[in-house]
């Protein structure tokens, strides 16, 4: 069975509201099927995100392998959300960092090229609102009308800086009936820090990765079970 969903994404979060994409997402109508899988990616955009692997930053591995997963989810909704991508890693710039969650690609079928181009222009900068991001897809996910499940996975290379609860976040997403998975990027942290505490307030699972092609099998992987 399939119907129709308006998407109406709007939070104050968000402050893209000039781009194609975010017009797009704005107001969209869209067919999927009503138990198609709820999949929201949020992706860490933080300065640190520019360190750099093999000689490629840790947010261009990432964001490929974000590409890559994308491809994979034939029958989902597909949501991306990048954080830490305004204003600086500098006090001058936290309070701006911190508010600013880009809604780049809102809840629809993946389509390649406008996935790809959803990205243009950003690149790893601020700090890391890692509980505002979570809010953020809790709100998008709260628009849905379907009756399929909804999976979150963050990907971040470090915890929490702007302040935020992010573990009273994920068990809101919880008691929402979503899944929150956490993906560690060559993160500094051990088995019993935020990060970890994320996933498992979420339902969800943490998974460490110090490699791109860690990040690849982990999405693999999930994909096969988002078909299932």
């Amino acid at each position: 069975m399939k119907k129709k969903l308006t998407l109406g994404i709007l939070t104050a979060m968000v402050l893209s509201l000039g781009s194609p994409a975010f017009a797009a997402e704005k107001k969209q109508e869209v067919t999927v099927a009503e138990d198609s899988p709820n999949v929201a990616i949020m992706l860490d955009a933080s300065g640190s995100m520019a360190k750099k692997i093999g000689g490629v930053s840790k947010y261009e591995l990432a964001k490929n392998e974000a590409f890559s997963f994308g491809s994979k989810l034939e029958n989902a909704n597909v949501l991306m959300r990048v954080f830490g991508s305004e204003g600086n890693n500098k006090n001058s710039g936290k309070v701006q960092s911190c508010n600013a969650i880009r809604g780049v690609y809102g809840f629809q079928t993946y389509d390649e090229q406008s996935f790809r181009n959803s990205l243009n222009g950003i690149g790893p900068t601020g700090w890391t609102p890692i509980a505002n991001a979570l809010q953020d897809a809790k709100n998008a996910l709260d628009q849905l009308n379907n009756n399929g499940k909804n999976v979150v996975y963050l990907l971040t290379d470090g915890e929490e800086t702007c302040g935020g609860n992010p573990v009273k976040v994920a068990t809101e997403l919880r008691k929402a009936n979503a899944v929150v998975n956490v993906i560690g990027f060559d993160y500094e942290g051990d088995f019993h820090g935020q990060l970890t505490s994320i996933a498992a307030a979420g339902g969800g699972e943490y998974f460490q990765a110090k490699t791109k092609n860690d990040i690849k099998r982990i999405f693999t992987q999930e994909a096969i079970e988002l078909s299932k």
